[in-house]
């Protein structure tokens, strides 16, 4: 299954500019929903390891619900895991313990990340998929950090153009 998720991320491709950050965040929470959900509070539902579409919202409706020092750590993160993504991304995966192993590394690389910024993978998660209901909130982000978001389409547009393996 790590297998198949790892080749998803490099063949995915992103409905929203922001499809990086929920690439990562579905990404983070697949080896985490295997794991028997050691950090998810009990009673919540983990995220699928599959995204579905997030239905739109009027835009402005979730972007007034965060401060911009919760978006700067969601994009701190999203930044930290660009090199991390680059490199797990050119290894060619060999067999499923290379690709577990490499999954075990992104996920520990994301959760320190996200310490450092202190977020939750669940305020990450939720952060990536209002950005995606929600035009006003996702603008408000690129607007923040355009050379981030640049960074992040031209991995998308990296990943769309790699043939399938």
């Amino acid at each position: 299954m790590n297998q198949i998720l790892f080749s998803e991320f490099t063949m995915k491709k992103p409905v929203s500019m922001l499809g990086a950050a929920l690439i990562t965040a579905g990404l983070l929470a697949a080896p985490m929903a295997m794991a028997g959900s050691q950090g998810a509070q009990q009673g919540q539902p983990q995220a699928p390891a599959q995204m579905q579409q997030p239905q739109p919202v009027e835009p402005g409706t979730l972007s007034k619900q965060y401060q911009d020092d919760e978006l700067r750590s969601f994009l701190d993160v999203n930044r930290d895991m660009i090199p991390v993504i680059k490199s797990l991304s050119s290894q060619n995966v060999k067999d499923q313990e290379q690709a577990q192993s490499m999954m075990q590394e992104f996920q520990s690389k994301t959760e320190d990340s996200l310490k450092q910024h202190d977020l939750s993978v669940q305020q990450y998660q939720k952060i990536g998929t209002d950005a995606s209901r929600d035009k006003a909130l996702e603008k408000r982000l690129i607007n923040m950090d355009p050379e981030l978001y640049k960074q992040l389409q031209a991995m998308q547009s990296q990943a769309q153009q790699q043939p399938a393996k």
